[in-house]
C-alpha cells in the first residue's frame, strides 16, 4: 500500500513540475487585442503591420500571445487567442519560424485547422511541415489551441537548436484536410517575435 502511495506521490510531483514549467514559460509573441482585420499584411508582409487594430473582425481568430516551451521529448507551440476555438466560421492558426529559405523565405511551419461551417473536418488537424526541405506533412497532437510536437521529427529540434523569427498568422479555413483545403484570407498576422531555443 505505501508503494502504491509513494508511486502516486512521485508521478504528481511530477506533473506538477510540468505545470509549473509550461505555466513560467515567456512567450515568443505578444500581440494586441482587436487587431484580427484583415489588414495586417494579408499574410504576405514581414509584420512591420502586425499590430494595428482598427476595424477589429474577431476574437477566435485574435492573437494574444504565442508561447514555445519544450521538454526532453518534446516541443509544445501554445496559441493563445482572444476566445478558444473553433468558431462559426472555420479558422486555422500557423506559427513560421527559421526564415531560410530562397529569399528569405520561412522554412518551419506549425500549422493547426479548426472545422466550421466553411469546411468538413469534424475534429482539429495539425501539422508541421518544412518547406525548404520538402517532404510530407508530420501530423501532430493538437490539445485546444496547443500542438504538441515530438522532437525526433526535426533536427532543428534537437538540443542546442533555435527556432529564429517565429511570426503567427490566423485566417479561415475552407474545404477539406490539408492539402486540399484551402487556406485564406489571412485575419490577424504578429510581428516577428523573439528566438526560441532548446535548452534540454
Amino acid at each position: 500500500m505505501k508503494k502504491v502511495i509513494s508511486i502516486a506521490a512521485v508521478s504528481l510531483v511530477f506533473a506538477a513540475s510540468a505545470l509549473h514549467a509550461s505555466a513560467a514559460a515567456k512567450p515568443q509573441i505578444i500581440d494586441p487585442l482587436g487587431d484580427a482585420n484583415f489588414v495586417n499584411d494579408q499574410g504576405t508582409g514581414d509584420g512591420s503591420f502586425g499590430d494595428q487594430n482598427a476595424a477589429d473582425a474577431g476574437t477566435v481568430s485574435d492573437f494574444t500571445e504565442i508561447t514555445l516551451s519544450n521538454d526532453k521529448k518534446n516541443l509544445y507551440v501554445f496559441f493563445g487567442t482572444e476566445a478558444a476555438p473553433p468558431a462559426a466560421t472555420a479558422v486555422g492558426y500557423r506559427l513560421r519560424t527559421n526564415p531560410e529559405g530562397a529569399g528569405g523565405g520561412y522554412c518551419l511551419f506549425f500549422e493547426v485547422f479548426y472545422p466550421g461551417a466553411n469546411n468538413t473536418l469534424t475534429t482539429p488537424e495539425a501539422q508541421f511541415r518544412d518547406g525548404c526541405a520538402g517532404g510530407d506533412p508530420v501530423k501532430l497532437e493538437v490539445i485546444g489551441t496547443q500542438l504538441i510536437i515530438p522532437r525526433s521529427t526535426h533536427k532543428a529540434f534537437a538540443k542546442g537548436g533555435k527556432l529564429t523569427a517565429p511570426q503567427a498568422q490566423s485566417f479561415q479555413y475552407t474545404g477539406t484536410s490539408y492539402p486540399a483545403g484551402v487556406i485564406g484570407p489571412f485575419v490577424d498576422t504578429t510581428k516577428v517575435g523573439t528566438d526560441f531555443a532548446f535548452k534540454k
